[in-house]
């Protein structure tokens, strides 16, 4: 998927606070923050308007279990081992 470069204005202390989110390993980039808050609130949006199919939320389901069974890797973990998104 290509990627396109957006500038965003943020209230510096969301700034900040997703900055400490990095500094402490739970993003590997502000990027990865940003993709991530914003394929979260899509998802969100989609259920409560009813947009999603039957298939879209069992993968919805599968995604949520694998990540809590640390099955799935972060973009800073994929980094280690040489891979990329």
């Amino acid at each position: 998927m290509e990627s396109v470069r957006v500038n965003v204005l943020l209230p510096e202390k969301l700034l900040r606070e997703s900055k400490s989110l990095v500094e402490k390993g739970y993003f590997s980039n502000f990027s990865e923050i940003v993709r991530e808050s914003l394929r979260r609130e899509i998802i969100n949006y989609k259920i409560g308007l009813g947009e999603l199919t039957e298939k879209d939320l069992e993968l919805l389901e599968w995604v949520r279990h694998e990540k809590a069974a640390g099955n799935i890797l972060s973009e800073k973990d994929m980094a280690k081992h040489g891979l990329k998104v």
